[in-house]
């Protein structure tokens, strides 16, 4: 079984970028199944990282943790210097504020159009003027190209198209962090093609920090800056993308390649059971 490593992340010239968010740790278990094991990483400020797994291995579990949504069994979770696994009241509602969050399927209401998704989260947490939120909301629409879709409704539009609304409705409060769960879940090639230039767009023009969990390689190797891999509780490998793709650790190597020979097989990581807050996959 592989050990846990302790991930700083180093930039090419040796130099240490700053962390957005540290964890510490980080320790889960839900029952009986241990999810995570003295889980720890530094997520680089302003860089995207993508964070890698076998299905079963809890990475959408781990992006709960970095929100605040499930609290660690042992470790903590820092962003900046609030620890946001001990965080409750107007304290968590605070550090959450600085998170932007694209489900899977976007999560947008259906009973509301694209506009009126896009700018619920302004007119339930600030006390913005109507003209100002027209103002935010068609910018951050115009920004994910979905201008001139704005009084359509989720049901009328295509799947790639609810995750840009998604995503718009996500960069609304201008986060400091966004968290993507799965974003090409669904999405055709070309859709996800798209997809992973908007995301390096976002980097070059908002400097927000990115955490990506996703399956598809090709995207890790676009748009990375930082990789990491989960694997039988464990995080194997974190760091650079280019030293990722080049790794000799079997576990990286099977996985990267898609490859049937190695210490990964069909049997190795089992569905685990879902709790109140979400599931492990």
């Amino acid at each position: 079984m592989p050990g846990s490593v302790s991930a700083r992340p180093s930039e090419g010239n040796g130099a240490v970028p700053d962390s957005a968010i540290s964890v510490q740790g980080l320790t889960k278990s839900f029952g009986p199944q241990t999810i995570f094991e003295d889980v720890s990483m530094e997520i680089p400020k302003g860089l995207v990282t993508i964070v890698l797994g076998p299905s079963g291995t809890g990475k959408s579990v781990f992006l709960k943790h970095l929100v605040g949504l499930l609290r660690p069994d042992r470790g903590r979770v820092l962003v900046g210097e609030d620890n946001i696994s001990i965080l409750r009241g107007q304290a968590l509602y605070d550090v959450r504020k600085r998170f932007g969050v694209l489900f899977q399927d976007g999560a947008l209401f259906g009973s509301m159009t694209v506009y009126d998704n896009t700018a619920f989260p302004l007119r339930e947490h600030t006390r913005k003027p109507e003209a100002e939120i027209r103002h935010i909301v068609m910018e951050k629409l115009d920004l994910v190209g979905l201008r001139g879709a704005e009084l359509k409704f989720p049901g009328e539009i295509s799947g790639g198209m609810r995750k840009r609304a998604g995503l718009a409705r996500a960069l609304v409060l201008d986060p400091k962090i966004i968290l993507f769960d799965e974003p090409d879940s669904g999405l055709d090639p070309v859709r996800t093609a798209f997809l992973n230039e908007l995301v390096l767009d976002l980097k070059a023009q908002t400097g927000a920090t990115m955490i990506i969990v996703t399956h598809h390689i090709p995207s890790a190797a676009q748009i990375a800056d930082y990789i990491g891999l989960l694997f039988r509780r464990r995080l194997v490998s974190f760091g650079p993308k280019e030293n990722m793709f080049t790794s000799k650790d079997p576990v990286v190597k099977q996985f990267l390649a898609g490859a049937t020979d190695g210490p990964i097989g069909m049997s190795e990581e089992r569905d685990r059971p879902s709790d109140a807050d979400g599931s492990a996959s």
